[in-house]
């Protein structure tokens, strides 16, 4: 049986009907397909109703497996293919999510060359999203100025991925948010699941059962965004990969922020989910 375990980094939603955040602030001539939504209303909340939801947070997977003392294996990200700009939105979301991720486990590990494009890479998806604004123009400066200070780079990261998301929110367009998250959970669980470490590790045990729960609550929020075929596609893919957690046994307390496996995944469990992750990974990245 695996120790509890407290998470570093939590994302909590907390859902209430008293923002009233779906109204239109302008008309648009073609379907938008990520608005943001009363995501309250669509759960069935009443007026005082207010429900929890546990998300990943954007250096959470990288940041643990570096305190672990996990060995870095760049091959799992190295295999870089930079952004020109892609045509549809959606994957722009992901694929900054993705990156985002990316670029983090990169400067957690002192990669600097390879962090260095990943942020490139992320400039360039912001910028394919209309949201290069929302950082202040100075980051790339700051990004090289730091390199070589983990602790600072990790700070511009996170300022930069909140920025994003305030926007988000302000600009009534949090079904991309919602898509870059998924991304992010996309390549954090893709990482935790392909490190070459003892899996039996009751660190790394704990890390990868709680993608169960983020993975719960990404399907119940993106399903709102399902008009978009391709979209509609991976909650599909997404649903296939639930599946391969039916059996991990976790116990979350998402009021006091901590999770437990009753049991651990077996070694084969581990190896499905790997294979599963890897292929929606690559469905958005190639």
């Amino acid at each position: 049986m695996t120790k509890p375990y407290s998470f570093l980094c939590l994302v909590f939603i907390l859902l209430l009907l008293s923002e009233g955040c779906t109204e239109e602030r302008r008309e648009k001539t073609k379907v938008d397909y990520f608005r943001t939504i009363n995501i309250a209303d669509s759960l069935g909340l009443d007026s005082d109703m207010a429900r929890v939801l546990l998300l990943p947070a954007p250096l959470q997977v990288v940041s643990a497996l570096h305190i672990y003392d996990i060995e870095y294996d760049a091959s799992l990200i190295n295999k870089f293919k930079a952004s020109t700009g892609i045509d549809e939105e959606y994957l722009n979301a992901l694929n900054l999510g993705t990156h985002t991720i990316d670029l983090g486990y990169a400067v957690v590990n002192r990669d600097l060359q390879l962090g260095l494009k990943y942020s490139q890479s992320v400039k360039t998806l912001m910028g394919e999203l209309g949201i290069s604004s929302v950082v202040t123009g100075n980051m790339m400066k700051r990004v090289e100025a730091n390199v070589a200070s983990q602790d600072s780079l990790s700070k511009i990261i996170l300022e930069a991925y909140a920025a994003s998301h305030h926007y988000f929110q302000r600009n009534q367009r949090e079904g991309i948010g919602l898509l870059i998250l998924t991304g992010c959970f996309i390549e954090g669980l893709y990482i935790a699941s392909s490190v070459e470490n003892e899996i039996s590790s009751d660190e790394l045990q704990s890390l990868l059962g709680i993608h169960k729960e983020y993975l719960n609550n990404l399907l119940l929020l993106i399903q709102y965004y399902n008009e978009k075929q391709e979209v509609a596609d991976l909650i599909v893919q997404l649903a296939l990969l639930r599946e391969e957690f039916l059996d991990v046994d976790l116990f979350v307390n998402a009021k006091e922020g901590r999770a437990r496996l009753n049991s651990s995944i077996p070694t084969e469990k581990i190896a499905s989910i790997r294979a599963k992750i890897t292929e929606i990974r690559r469905t958005i990245r190639e």
